[in-house]
Order: structure tokens, then C-alpha cells, then sequence
């Protein structure tokens, strides 16, 4: 079945997968300037390390985009959702750390929906195996930053 913008399924997927990578490097950059503006050592060591993991999903969608080959990328096939309640919190009662950790996973959460819904979206195999492939993608960083935040907030750990 053609696309209804007419346009070949392989290009759509190629300008498709060329956004996706520029939602990640974008969030690279985004994370990037915010650890700059953090006055905790640990808050901007924090915020690093979420800039390089999406550094480093860029690369990796750069690289499939130039390769054409599938994304080789920390999947998981269920999100925990152990603290998706707190993703509608208010932030004006909560910590730098608590701030931070919860906007990652609102940014995380955004993009498994997105990738989720674009997944079930498009007929062509690759299009939709992509973004399954994101959408799974996004459960491992929830799961993780969920993780963290247990053990940062919750526990006390740090």
C-alpha cells in the first residue's frame, strides 16, 4: 500500500529515522547546557551522564542511518512504571535532584508514547520495528531512571 504522501516507504523511513536522531541530539545539548547551570557536583555529574547516554543514542541512530542497518541500542520489553505517579508532581515542593531525575522521565515517558504510537502507525516492517526498537529503548531509561531515583531519593543513597 503506497504512503500517503506518495513519497517511497524508504524514504519516509529515512526522513523519519533522520528526526529521531535530531530528538536525541537535541536532547544531548538540552541536558548538556542544564548541567552547566547546576550548582550540586552530583546534580551536574547527574546531568552529564543523561547528556552522554543521548550522545550516544545520536551516534547510534546516525550510524544507522548511515549504514541502514537496525538500531543496537539497551531495550527492555516492559517499563516498570514504579514511580510514573510522581510524573504529574508539582515541582515547587521538590528537591534539585528530585526535579531533575523527574524530568528525565518525563522526557523518557514523552518519547516511549511517541515511539509507541508511530510504531503501530506505519504498515511498512522497518518503519514499525524502528520505533518499536525506540519505544523499548525509552522503557530501559525509564526503568533506569526510575532506578536512580529509587535509590537517590527513596533510599537515601547519595
Amino acid at each position: 500500500m503506497d504512503s500517503i504522501s506518495g513519497k517511497d516507504p524508504e524514504i519516509i523511513r529515512t526522513e523519519l529515522m533522520a528526526k529521531a536522531r535530531n530528538i536525541y541530539c537535541e536532547l544531548q545539548y538540552n541536558f548538556e547546557n542544564l548541567s552547566k547551570q547546576a550548582k550540586k557536583a552530583h546534580l551536574r555529574a547527574m546531568l552529564k551522564d543523561f547528556a552522554e547516554e543521548a550522545g550516544r543514542d545520536c551516534k547510534e541512530l546516525n550510524s544507522v542511518l548511515s549504514k541502514k542497518s537496525r538500531p543496537r541500542i539497551e531495550t527492555e520489553e516492559k517499563h516498570l512504571g514504579m514511580f510514573t505517579h510522581l510524573i504529574s508532581t508539582e515541582s515547587t515542593s521538590l528537591t534539585d535532584e528530585e526535579k531533575v531525575i523527574l524530568n528525565a522521565l518525563k522526557v523518557s515517558d514523552s518519547l516511549r508514547n511517541i515511539f509507541s504510537i508511530m510504531s503501530r502507525e506505519y504498515r511498512d516492517e522497518k518503519i514499525r520495528e524502528f520505533f518499536e526498537t525506540l519505544s523499548k529503548h525509552e522503557a530501559h531509561r525509564e526503568n533506569e531512571l526510575e532506578q536512580l531515583y529509587d535509590e537517590i531519593i527513596v533510599q537515601g543513597q547519595w
